[in-house]
């Protein structure tokens, strides 16, 4: 049903009129003239169709149906006041968000984007936790998952945020020393390996030298197989997740037009969990930015020249952790 009440500019200059027992004062109070007060109190005795004040020579007075009526109108008031009050002091407080990340993503995307979030979101604290382990929501206090797999774990809802498009990159000197023109040159060349091999399969098989080229170098972790590259050490396999800002960067460059899709990055929660305030608004967050990034990702993938140090001859490129699937 819906509720009919007087204006509420008039019962606020009633309640502050017979408060202040003054049309003068409560005038000064709600920064309005005396006219209006008077203006106000008019109306509401003819809403009620009854006096509220008597005008005598030294002011006014409340009459008995004024008094209740004040009565009523102040405690209202008070109700209200401290109900907006504890509400503006709830969304003041601070809230905590704990999320679990593989340590590439964690590394070489979100943490260096993590201070856009904070500065939307100053009352969310983001606790990270950057594992390659599988944790266990059910039994640790954790909000949200970034696992990087096929999709799929038992008890877990998931969502993609970017499959795993992966691309082999290195260093533009280590190209320059080291020039290649097709996925063949690369047997016998220093790869960069990491411990999920399933991913070099994959590259290998979508560049038709399956079995013809093995991998053979070190071994490193995610985030390190990044730096190692960007060292010009090699020739590492990365998606663009990890190796995106250095693509755009260029601090590493593609060697070959030559991408396999294997797995992918999920955001993960427990099965039908609610989605808190907090946790929504990092889960909005986070879809918007990996738009914008791979959007500025796929348009920076322009083709540029790299001359070889050693034949003089020009080749293209473009620019642009233990972990397993979990």
């Amino acid at each position: 049903m819906a509720r009919r009440l007087p204006p509420l500019n008039a019962l606020k200059a009633f309640e502050a009129a017979a408060r202040l027992s003054s049309f003068s004062r409560a005038a000064s109070e709600l920064n309005v003239t005396h006219a209006a007060i008077s203006r106000h109190v008019r109306a509401l005795e003819a809403e009620f169709r009854t006096p509220l004040f008597e005008r005598t020579g030294r002011g006014v007075e409340l009459t008995e149906v004024g008094r209740s009526l004040a009565h009523e109108l102040t405690k209202s008031f008070d109700l209200l006041a401290s109900a907006v009050s504890q509400f503006a002091r709830s969304s003041r407080r601070r809230k905590r968000l704990m999320v679990t990340s593989d340590p590439a993503f964690a590394a070489l995307w979100l943490v260096p984007r993590l201070g856009a979030f904070t500065a939307q979101n100053p009352n969310i604290d983001i606790v990270l936790d950057a594992t390659p382990r599988l944790v266990n929501f059910a039994k640790e206090d954790v909000d949200l998952g970034i696992r990087w797999g096929g999709g799929a774990w038992e008890g877990m809802d998931s969502k993609t945020l970017a499959l795993s498009e992966l691309t082999l990159v290195c260093s533009p000197q280590f190209l320059r020393d080291n020039p290649m023109s097709a996925a063949a040159d690369l047997a016998g060349g220093l790869l960069i390996q990491e411990t999920a091999k399933e991913c070099w399969d994959a590259w290998l098989s979508a560049a038709g030298v399956a079995g013809k080229v093995v991998p053979s170098g070190p071994t490193l972790n995610g985030d390190l197989v990044i730096a190692a590259a960007e060292a010009g050490q090699g020739l590492a396999l990365a998606d663009q997740i990890q190796a995106g800002d250095a693509l755009i960067g260029g601090r590493l460059v593609r060697p070959l037009d030559i991408t396999a899709t294997r797995f992918g990055y999920y955001l993960v929660r427990r099965s039908g969990a609610k989605i808190s305030d907090t946790s929504g608004a990092f889960e909005a967050w986070l879809a918007t930015e990996l738009k914008t990034f791979l959007a500025t990702f796929k348009s920076m993938q322009t083709v540029s020249s790299i001359k070889s140090r050693k034949t003089g001859k020009t080749k293209t490129a473009s620019r642009s952790r233990s972990r397993q699937p979990a």
